[in-house]
């Protein structure tokens, strides 16, 4: 039996699945293959956490006390309130890349368009001075290394699952807490306390009313969002039994609500239970993502993305904001139960995102790209700035508190990627593209070759304070790097896409064909000056976009592969190459309908694969899609001689990286957008909160005889 374990959002469900795909040399004729399968029982479990509370210990408002934060809302509690915002809703977005396709190179990532953020205040007539305390520690701390300055720096803020608020009204207390998607708040009326005195007024809502049909109060917004809190649980606790009250919301004014309670024991505490939700969102595009993903030698996985910012935007009392499109990079490890262990966000007063991730006992490595003039560092290589967007690149301590070192990484004109791979000296190799004709080359390879956009591979010292090597790889045209990956000998392999007809080959295949992009694998020698071996991996449009090594030494790259290129003719591919850098198979993975794209790969020591990416294919090899989407995310075994699949796994949309902890289990990583259509059971990112809300699936695989005499 196959066990996965999602965070933030899991359903049950089996699935039995394996087919075949076509393993060939040239442009596939994919036609559906009978076979037997030899399968794998899936089943998907819950793995919920917990809504996260935090008190302020400066990485928010001073105004407030706590926050919260969920799936595309946050909470913030003052001394007299709670302020709520939440992002609105974009439209479902296709799968996409980590880095940009070629047509996309020519320039950098475009700065986000502003989104719209809603505020609600929430005020209890009549009660003010709050003191909230929070209760049920969840083990985990957050940390902030925000802006340039280490004063403004917080870490080892601790998690709670919730929030007391003692004597809110004459005893009554006001609790908040719920999970990842649901903000619930429940008053707890000790024997003899009034619920009458419960008054909520709520500030920057439009209309409030009680929907008839059912009891749910309904706030709505100005920007045609809704904000709801659902029919409260009203109940008692009477001999450790709960035995429910009847009541509801009612209307006292035109902004203010309070409870109708019914018939029950006044000598018994009373607890009235709302549960809020968000619905009807119209444009904007608040978002989380996971774009890598690294696991340790106990199993405990770390993952790194891009979130918007978490503090609160509140201008001058203005209730509905603009959010300027800021985002932070994120780092967020868990246990091997899922548990949260530490959070930690950098970043600065742009947008950030982390690209890539390492992990080795000395710490957590992270490679991305930052706009912001102000991005923390610390024993810099590189303190400034010098283009409009750059590489970044930061080494936190193993329990995520402090910077061991953080640096930009780039020229004066800019860069992406943050591809990162380390070795056994704690030395950091970063990859990716950058327009920049002054890029630092040290002891490199190459000096800049005359291209609009070139591939780099850089080196960094175990402290992080100088460069051991850095070069520029490409031609005269257009190349990126989009993966790097690192033997025991320190050479590096980076895959990538060339549109250069000069691009260094030499190997296997050693000539660019048609001036369309072409995916190539690439072995640098341990010191970073000469190419062991440059190898084009298709005669037709390809792009690599992850690489893996085996024991032995043999390479094995994931993309997508087109011709002739359109929308529904992009195939999946995987191909492995020797020692000395010779094409062994390549093999092409995508139904007979739709596109299909390979996002990333995970080698185990004897060479089995594990392959992630996406498809909107029908047939893709595999059985029914467990997530049924526009584009569904996929997971796909191939034995070492790239045989198969084993077996296919559909987990959701947007799938971006892969890990092999060991041979028997995976971590994967993704960010998934709200499904669509809901054809059997769908992954929501928490109700439609958000655009896009990050989370990890945990695969235990064991294989199931099927069919068996």
């Amino acid at each position: 039996m196959a066990h996965i374990s999602l965070l933030p959002l899991a359903v049950t469900a089996t699935l039995l699945v394996v087919a075949p795909a076509v393993q060939t040399q040239t442009r596939p004729n994919i036609q559906p293959t009978p076979q037997t399968p030899q399968g794998v029982e899936v089943q998907l479990s819950p793995a919920k956490t917990p809504l996260v509370f935090e008190p302020n210990r400066g990485q928010a408002a001073s105004d407030f006390q706590w926050i919260g934060r969920g799936a595309g809302f946050r909470l913030g509690i003052t001394s007299d309130g709670a302020t709520l915002e939440f992002g609105e809703h974009a439209a479902a977005k296709p799968a996409r890349s980590l880095f940009p396709s070629v047509s996309q190179l020519r320039k950098l990532q475009t700065k986000p368009k502003s989104a719209q953020s809603t505020l609600v205040k929430l005020h209890l007539s009549g009660s003010s001075g709050w003191k909230p305390m929070g209760t049920k520690p969840t083990g985990g701390i957050s940390n902030y290394f925000i802006g340039k300055m280490p004063a403004g720096w917080h870490t080892d803020i601790p998690q709670y699952e919730q929030v007391n608020v003692p004597s809110v009204y004459k005893d009554v207390d006001l609790i908040f807490h719920g999970d990842e998607s649901v903000l619930e708040y429940d008053f707890v009326l000790a024997p003899g306390a009034d619920p009458r005195q419960i008054q909520l007024q709520f500030e920057g809502a439009a209309t409030l009313e009680v929907d008839k049909a059912n009891g749910d109060l309904v706030l709505a917004m100005a920007n045609n969002t809704e904000l709801r809190h659902a029919q409260p649980k009203i109940y008692q606790e009477v001999g450790g039994k709960r035995v429910p009250v009847k009541g509801g919301f009612r209307i006292l004014k035109g902004d203010t609500a309070g409870f109708t309670i019914e018939k029950y024991d006044p000598k018994q505490p009373l607890v009235i239970d709302p549960t809020i939700s968000f619905v009807t969102f119209l444009g904007g595009s608040d978002t989380d993502t996971a774009s890598a993903v690294a696991v340790d030698g106990l199993g405990d996985t770390y993952v790194t993305g891009q979130t918007y910012s978490s503090n609160f935007n509140v201008v001058g009392g203005i209730i509905q904001g603009s959010r300027s499109g800021d985002s932070d990079a994120f780092v967020t490890k868990l246990g091997t139960h899922g548990n949260i262990l530490f959070s930690t966000y950098l970043g600065g007063g742009d947008n950030d995102a982390g690209n890539g991730i390492a992990v080795d006992a000395s710490g957590v490595y992270i490679g991305g790209q930052t706009r912001s003039d102000n991005f923390p560092v610390r024993q810099p290589l590189q303190f400034e700035k010098k283009g409009d967007a750059t590489v970044f690149v930061t080494k936190l301590s193993p329990s995520g508190n402090r910077l061991v070192y953080s640096t930009y990484l780039g020229g004066s004109n800019g860069e992406n990627g943050g591809a990162i791979a380390i070795d056994a000296s704690q030395s950091a190799y970063v990859a990716g593209f950058t327009t920049s004709t002054d890029f630092p080359v040290v002891n490199g390879y190459e000096y800049y070759p005359g291209g609009a956009v070139s591939g780099f591979v850089s080196k960094i010292a175990p402290n992080g304070a100088s460069l051991v090597y850095s070069t520029y790889l490409g031609g005269s045209d257009v190349d990126s790097i989009s993966a790097i990956v690192v033997d025991s000998s320190l050479s590096a392999y980076v895959t990538g896409e060339s549109v250069s007809h000069d691009f260094p080959y030499a190997g296997y295949q050693s000539t660019m064909f048609g001036g369309s992009p072409s995916a190539f694998l690439t072995k640098l020698s341990p010191a970073g000056d000469s190419l062991l071996y440059s190898t084009s991996l298709s005669l037709e449009t390809t792009i690599g976009t992850g690489v893996s090594l085996d024991s032995a030494g043999n390479a094995y790259v994931a993309g997508t592969f087109c011709s002739p290129c359109s929308e529904s003719a992009d195939f999946a591919f995987v191909a492995k190459a020797s020692p000395e850098g010779k094409l062994l198979y390549l093999k092409y993975l995508s139904g007979t309908d739709g596109s299909s794209d390979g996002q990333a790969i995970a080698t185990d020591a004897g060479g089995e694969t594990w392959v992630v990416g996406n498809t909107s294919s029908t047939t893709f090899p595999g059985g029914p899609p467990i997530t049924p989407n526009p584009t569904a995310g996929f997971l796909v075994k191939l034995d070492k001689d790239g045989n198969g699949p084993l077996y296919t796994v559909f987990l959701g949309a947007q799938i971006n990286g892969v890990a092999v902890v060991k041979p028997k289990e995976r971590i994967v990583a993704l960010p998934t957008y709200p499904a669509i259509y809901t054809a059997g059971t769908r992954f929501t990112g928490g109700k439609g909160l958000s655009n896009e809300d990050a989370f990890v699936v945990k695969l235990d695989e064991t294989p199931v005889i099927v069919n068996a005499p």
